[in-house]
């Protein structure tokens, strides 16, 4: 953890804790950053301590549903949208309707999509947020594995 730009154990009254961590090589594919660096919002160490490894651990699960999206099998990629969208604070939904949200609603959505990086967009994020993940049709094998692993009611 650090404050403002420095790197001491201490932070001076009104300063904040962020939590700057490098990005696992694993997750370079779908995080370009070489670091993370994001503010804890406290000046308090020991939220900071706690804090931090929450944000850690959930920006390890949002990687983890980025890599599961990046796959080819359309399934895993719906259900990684899913996943992020929730990891986000949102539930998944398809974009016709998004597209009808109260206004205050979609701007959140489009908000978090855009990110903080003005003119760079998160692919994932955007399909996971703004409904762009196709739901993959049901085949019948797929069916039948559907109907054997829930059961015949």
């Amino acid at each position: 953890m650090r404050y403002g730009k420095t790197s001491t154990s201490t932070c001076p009254p009104g300063s904040t804790y962020y939590l700057y961590r490098r990005v696992p090589a694993r997750y370079r594919k779908v995080d370009a950053r070489l670091h993370v660096d994001q503010s804890l919002h406290t000046d308090s160490f020991a939220d900071a301590t706690a804090k931090a490894m929450e944000v850690w651990n959930q920006l390890l699960a949002a990687w983890e549903a980025k890599l599961a999206g990046n796959s080819g099998d359309a399934e895993a990629r719906f259900a990684a949208a899913q996943e992020l969208a929730q990891r986000r604070g949102f539930r998944y939904l398809p974009a016709p309707v998004i597209a009808t949200l109260p206004y205050d609603d979609l701007m959140k959505r489009l908000h978090k999509a855009l990110g903080d990086k003005p003119g760079k967009v998160d692919i994932l994020e955007a399909e996971a947020l703004l409904g762009g993940a196709a739901e993959p049709p049901i085949t019948i094998s797929r069916a039948l594995e559907l109907y054997l692993v829930h059961g015949e009611g």
